[in-house]
């Protein structure tokens, strides 16, 4: 493969992303979930029974909960994945009947094409959707997680760390207004996982998507989201929200506050009630 000539300039966020920031104060919420329900065939039990829940333009909400809860399926309705049995989900006061363009998605096996290299995993959106320049737009992405120096390599010659860094420049190269993320750094070892929290945060405080982010660790949902959402088991609905008022940006040094030691002591409280409930 050629070697490109890549001059890594500061990354400068698009203007569509910058005008769904200034947006943050409108009365249409950019997710919203109405009595949504959700049902699998040959279950008895929903695995989402009536969930309403508004998430705000550039708001970073993180779902968490026991196994089983739906954290996972309620992101599945978010990306038009799977449609709700009952209610109805919005994107931006709009049905979502479908996957939409306006949502970027990040899984946890990063789920690149073995056959491109990196900066062409990274166009690959971009190509398909017509933007006029897409490897321009690749590695401006690359630039903002830090990847620009590895754009000609394949992904399997990556770290895990930085295999996810690609799959958040793909999911966001398409400029969506959205990120929803299913247990991103689930599977990272205890230190790379901290320092992707810390490399998430820089790049959502430099673009400001909306995320919405499912996790099982209260910790890291603690210190990425501005909300956090708990879930009940069996089925899954909303037991408590809260909202997290350690200010930005945030460092590692926040999780040894008493608050947040404090906060932390009250989720666990609840996710430990719901995830008996398994065992039952």
């Amino acid at each position: 493969m050629a070697e490109l000539a890549i001059d890594a300039q500061p990354f400068v966020p698009p203007l569509h992303l910058v005008e769904s920031t200034a947006r943050a104060g409108e009365a249409v919420p950019r997710l919203s979930l109405e009595h949504v329900s959700v049902t699998f065939r040959g279950r008895e039990r929903p695995a989402v029974d009536d969930v309403s829940l508004e998430i705000r333009s550039g708001e970073f909400v993180a779902l968490l909960g026991p196994s089983g809860c739906g954290k996972s399926t309620l992101l599945n309705v978010f990306a038009g994945f799977k449609a709700p049995s009952r209610g109805r989900v919005l994107l931006e006061g709009q049905a979502l009947t479908g996957p939409s363009s306006k949502c970027g998605v990040v899984f946890q096996k990063h789920s690149l094409f073995p056959w491109m290299s990196v900066l062409e995993n990274v166009a690959f959106g971009p190509r398909r959707l017509g933007f006029p320049d897409p490897r321009g737009v690749a590695l401006e992405l690359l630039n903002a997680v830090g990847l620009a120096d590895v754009a000609n390599a394949w992904p399997s010659s990556l770290s895990g760390g930085m295999q996810q860094r690609v799959g958040i420049a793909r999911a966001l190269a398409t400029r969506p207004p959205v990120l929803l993320m299913d247990e991103p750094f689930g599977a990272l070892d205890a230190q790379t996982r901290s320092l992707m929290q810390e490399e998430l945060l820089s790049i959502w405080d430099r673009l400001k998507p909306t995320v919405v982010f499912v996790t099982h660790d209260i910790e890291e949902a603690i210190f990425l989201a501005d909300r956090v959402v708990v879930m009940e088991a069996l089925p899954g609905r909303i037991a408590r929200e809260f909202n997290i008022p350690f200010p930005r940006p945030r460092a590692a040094e926040v999780m040894d506050d008493p608050a947040f030691i404090e906060r932390r002591r009250e989720i666990a409280d609840i996710i430990r009630v719901e995830a008996r409930k398994s065992f039952r």
